[in-house]
């Protein structure tokens, strides 16, 4: 199962660790192109790694002038095997490009049924399923996939996304220190999140750790994501070697269904 991991890489130091572990799938998140992870990698960085299947994340909302600078990063992937992307113009900037490299689509709240997977499955390498699936829904899902697809099996997960740079303006709204990484309180429910930003914006990760491990063993699975932003390098090693831990997991929506996603329909149903 260790070869259907694909985990992100917080510190280049840590990979001999990861493939002693048997890990061989690894995804870097690229600098200015990436929001939500704390250490960003450029072109060069990730080329110098000396591993066979290396991923870049390309996370952030494009904007027009981003195009052309991304064109000429893209250009110069050498020993990279694939992108890992949200936005859509990296998608049409490989496909006008021409470039051999395999294409992942990463949206996290709009891979929730199989016929609009199956659209971009269609034209990209693999796509990522929502993480706001119950298992019930994943496992029907993968009965009607016509390729591999990639899962979220470990890490906090990623609640929202803004282009607004929220920490910053609390703190000036509200008059508070500032802290980028911080631990927030929803005032009602007590509920804490995870916020960290940059200047392309803030990402806000859930209260608990997500333990979807079982996920591995599915059929139809190319990849199960392991995101190891803000756990320890200490706590990572002990869940990749089965060890007892005392983290803070659970289960996401995989045995508690949210309402809020396109649901699974039938061609009769529309």
């Amino acid at each position: 199962m260790k070869s259907k991991i694909l985990i992100n890489v917080e510190k280049i130091e840590e990979i001999d660790d990861y493939r002693k572990a048997g890990i061989t799938a690894f995804l870097f998140a690229l600098t200015d192109y990436t929001v939500g992870y704390a250490n960003t990698y450029t072109i060069s960085e990730i080329e110098k790694v000396d591993v066979s299947n290396k991923y870049i994340l390309i996370n952030r909302l494009l904007e027009c002038h981003d195009v052309d600078n991304v064109k000429k990063l893209l250009k110069q992937l050498k020993t990279i095997k694939g992108i890992v992307y949200e936005d859509i113009a990296v998608y049409r900037i490989v496909k006008e490009l021409n470039l051999d490299i395999e294409l992942i689509y990463f949206q996290n709240h709009f891979g929730t049924n199989s016929r609009s997977i199956n659209f971009w499955l269609d034209r990209v390498d693999s796509m990522f399923l929502s993480n706001e699936l119950t298992e019930e829904e994943i496992k029907d899902i993968l009965t009607k996939v016509n390729k591999d697809v990639c899962l979220n099996v470990f890490g906090y997960n990623q609640i929202m996304y803004s282009r607004r740079n929220l920490l910053t303006n609390w703190s000036r709204e509200f008059n508070i220190p500032y802290k980028n990484d911080n631990v927030l309180e929803e005032v009602n429910t007590k509920i804490k999140i995870r916020a960290i930003e940059n200047k392309y914006g803030t990402v806000m990760y859930s209260e608990n750790i997500f333990n979807g491990l079982k996920l591995l063993e599915l059929e139809h699975l190319k990849y199960g994501y392991f995101n190891t932003t803000f756990i320890s390098h200490e706590d990572v090693m002990k869940v990749l070697n089965n060890e007892d831990n005392i983290l803070n997991f659970d289960e996401g929506f995989l045995k508690k269904a949210t309402i809020y996603k396109l649901k699974e329909r039938s061609k009769h149903n529309g």
